[in-house]
This record gives C-alpha cells, sequence and structure tokens, in this order.
C-alpha cells in the first residue's frame, strides 16, 4: 500500500491489486455476516408487509417463507463466494419482465403516496 501524506498528514492510499482483492473478499464476507446476522428481522419484515398489505394467511406466509428462505441463503451464499459486482439473478430476471428495482430506488421522490407517477 503507498500511503499519501501532505503535510504530515494522510489524505488516502494506492492499493495494489491483490490488496484490493482482499478488500473486496472481506467486504462481502462483512455484508454475509450482517445478512445472517439480520436473517429473522428481514424475514419478518417481508411476511408481515404481506400479511398487513395483501392479506396473506399463515399458510400463504408459510409458502413465501420456505421459498424465501432458501433465496436468503443463496444470496448470502453469493456474498462468501463470488467477486462480482454484477447484478443478483432476482434483479435480472425482474429486468426482463420489464421491472426495474433500481430505477424505482432512483425514483422514490417521484413517487406520490406510494403510487408511481
Amino acid at each position: 500500500m503507498i500511503v499519501n501524506k501532505s503535510g504530515g498528514k494522510i489524505f488516502g492510499a494506492q492499493l495494489s491489486a491483490a490488496e484490493k482483492k482482499a478488500l473486496k473478499m472481506e467486504i462481502s464476507r462483512q455484508m454475509a455476516e450482517y445478512d445472517t446476522k439480520h436473517k429473522l428481522e428481514l424475514q419478518a419484515l417481508f411476511l408481515w408487509t404481506l400479511h398487513e398489505q395483501l392479506g396473506f394467511g399463515e399458510k400463504r406466509l408459510r409458502q413465501f417463507f420456505d421459498i424465501f428462505d432458501k433465496a436468503l441463503d443463496d444470496l448470502i451464499e453469493r456474498y462468501d463466494l463470488e467477486e462480482s459486482d454484477s447484478a443478483w439473478l432476482c434483479t435480472l430476471k425482474l429486468k426482463e419482465h420489464g421491472i426495474d428495482i433500481e430505477d424505482w430506488n432512483n425514483n422514490k421522490e417521484n413517487d406520490i403516496n406510494g403510487k408511481h407517477v
């Protein structure tokens, strides 16, 4: 690592390719750890929203839970195994159906009362 200094103060660093790779792997590991730690809260958020907003009962919630739990485990595993910045498969599949959640996130300020204008 090359440290950039000026006037005795550090203001940046240049990482080697190996250091960048190691840093990226560590960030991915920490993301997987974070998701694992908060998995219960993520599941509860989705299940509660489906119940409250769409009226899902216990049977449908359990069906969703079983499918979502597997998908969440796959996402966590992806953080641990891949070095790619490519979009998660679900993001790409939604785009194939004309649903661009990246666009939705970027245009939240255009939404009025939860309805896209």
